[in-house]
C-alpha cells in the first residue's frame, strides 16, 4: 500500500511538472494569444500615437532656432513613448515581429539622441549627418513596425517627413549664405556705369558667370524631398537667365555697329519676362521649402533680387 501510494505521489508531481501532459492546463489557447497581441498592438500604437501628435501639433520649423527647440522637445516625446512601448510585455505566443521591433526601437533612441544635441550648435553640416543617420533607421521602424501590426508607429512617412523637416531650415540657411556672397557681387555691378557697347558686353558676361556660381551653388546644396521639384525648375530659370545674359553680351560685343532702339527694346521685353519668371519661380520655391533663413540677404522682400534691370541701362 504504501509502493502504491508512492508512486501516485511522484505521478502527480509528474504531472505537474509535464504542464498539461496529464490532462492539466495546456496554456493560452490560439485565440486567447490573438487577443494578446491584439492588445499589445493597440497599446504601442496609443503610445505612438500620442507622441505623432504631440509633434505634429508643433508644427514644422520655420528657422534653424526654431528646428532646435522642436527638436529638442519632439526626441524627448519621442524617446519617452519609446522607452514606454520597450517596457510593454510581449505575451506568449505573439511570434518574433513584435521582439524585432523593440530591439529596432532600441537601436533608434542613441540616433534620436544624437540628433538633439546636433540641433543644439545650429551647424548644417552635423544637422544634415544626422538627418542622413535617421533616414535608414525610420525606414527599418517602418518595416518592423509594419510586420508586428501596428498602424501608427512609423507607417505615416516619417522616415521621409522627418529627415526632410531637417533639411528645410539647414537648405533656408545655406542658401541665404550662397546669395549673401553673390548679392555683393551684384550690388557692385548694378553700381557700373554702362557708356558703351563695349561696356554692356563686360557687364553682361560678368552678370553670366555669377548666374553660373549661383545655380552651382544651389546645385551643391540638399533641399527637402516636398521642395525638390521647385528647387530643380528654379534652377532651370536661372539657367534660361544666363542664357539671356549669353545672348544680351554676343549681341553689344558682336553687333553693336547694327543696334537699333527697336533691337534694344526688345531685349528689354525679354529681360522683363526673364525678371518676372525668376521672381515667380524663386518664391515657389522657398514657399515649398516651408522655412526662413536666420538671416535674411538683402533686399529679400521682393522675392528675389533682380540681376539687372535693362531699362536704367545708359548705351550710347
Amino acid at each position: 500500500m504504501r509502493a502504491r501510494a508512492g508512486r501516485g505521489w511522484w505521478w502527480l508531481v509528474a504531472c505537474a511538472l509535464l504542464a498539461g501532459g496529464c490532462g492539466g492546463d495546456s496554456g493560452p489557447t490560439a485565440a486567447e494569444r490573438k487577443a494578446a497581441k491584439q492588445r499589445w498592438v493597440a497599446r504601442a500604437d496609443a503610445e505612438c500615437e500620442k507622441v505623432n501628435k504631440a509633434i505634429a501639433d508643433r508644427g514644422w520649423p520655420a528657422d534653424l532656432v526654431d528646428l532646435d527647440r522642436l527638436v529638442a522637445r519632439g526626441v524627448a516625446d519621442a524617446r519617452a513613448g519609446l522607452k514606454r512601448i520597450v517596457s510593454l510585455r510581449i505575451p506568449e505566443g505573439a511570434g518574433p515581429a513584435p521582439g524585432a521591433l523593440v530591439e529596432e526601437l532600441r537601436r533608434l533612441d542613441p540616433v534620436l539622441a544624437d540628433l538633439s544635441s546636433a540641433s543644439e550648435g545650429l551647424e548644417p553640416g552635423p544637422l544634415l549627418r544626422m538627418a542622413d543617420r535617421l533616414k535608414p533607421r525610420l525606414s527599418a521602424l517602418e518595416d518592423r513596425a509594419r510586420a508586428a501590426g501596428l498602424t501608427e508607429c512609423g507607417q505615416n512617412d516619417e522616415r521621409f517627413l522627418i529627415p526632410d523637416g531637417v533639411r528645410g531650415p539647414v537648405f533656408a540657411e545655406q542658401l541665404a549664405k550662397v546669395e549673401r556672397s553673390l548679392i555683393r557681387r551684384l550690388d557692385k555691378l548694378n553700381r557700373t556705369k554702362v557708356r558703351s557697347p563695349a561696356g554692356a558686353a563686360d557687364l553682361y558676361g560678368k552678370l553670366s558667370e555669377l548666374t553660373d556660381d549661383l545655380i552651382a551653388g544651389i546645385d551643391r546644396l540638399d533641399p527637402p524631398q516636398w521642395a525638390a521639384r521647385q528647387t530643380s525648375k528654379y534652377q532651370s530659370v536661372l539657367t534660361d537667365a544666363k542664357a539671356l545674359m549669353d545672348r544680351s553680351q554676343t549681341v553689344f560685343a558682336e553687333h553693336a555697329g547694327t543696334l537699333t532702339p527697336a533691337k534694344v527694346a526688345r531685349l528689354q521685353r525679354q529681360w522683363r519676362v526673364m525678371i518676372k519668371r525668376e521672381r515667380k519661380a524663386r518664391r515657389k520655391m522657398l514657399r515649398a521649402v516651408g522655412a526662413a533663413p536666420t538671416t535674411r540677404p538683402p533686399d529679400d522682400g521682393g522675392g528675389g533680387t533682380d540681376p539687372i534691370d535693362p531699362d536704367g541701362e545708359q548705351v550710347s
